[in-house]
């Protein structure tokens, strides 16, 4: 089991995901929010398939994830104007939004960042979206 990329990669995930949860805690706003908050800033109004597809992430996940985004007015969603699909798109209170949790999250990236050989990042990174494009 210790050479199990799994395990590894789960492993790492969980202390990941605990670090920047910690980190944004007082803002009122979970990591994975702030994920959809600046994905939907990035690639502007997207059908919510296609956005939890973009975020590796079941759709009842994001539909309960994206809910409070919603009630706060941080996302707008929508009837796409053809077909039954739902889109959703960043407002006014979304850009506000990540502008006051940016700096949590910066905090957060640069502790990492301070525990990883930079040198090696690009490789890191490489090798971390070549796993996530396993099921592509």
């Amino acid at each position: 089991m210790d050479q199990c990329i799994f395990t590894a990669v789960r492993k790492a995930n969980r202390v990941l995901f605990r670090h920047y949860q910690d980190a944004l805690s007082e803002t009122g706003i979970s990591i994975v929010q702030l994920s959809i908050l600046r994905a939907l800033e990035r690639h502007g109004t997207l059908s919510l398939s296609r956005l939890a597809d973009d975020l590796a992430m079941e759709r009842t996940s994001l539909y309960r994830t994206i809910e409070p985004l919603i009630e706060s007015g941080a996302v707008q969603v929508e009837n796409a104007p053809t077909g039954k699909s739902k889109i959703a798109k960043l407002t006014a209170e979304g850009h506000d939004t990540i502008k006051r949790v940016m700096p949590f999250w910066a905090q957060a990236q640069k502790q990492v960042l301070n525990e990883v050989a930079l040198a090696e990042l690009p490789e890191f990174r490489r090798t971390l979206n070549a796993i996530a494009n396993l099921s592509s």
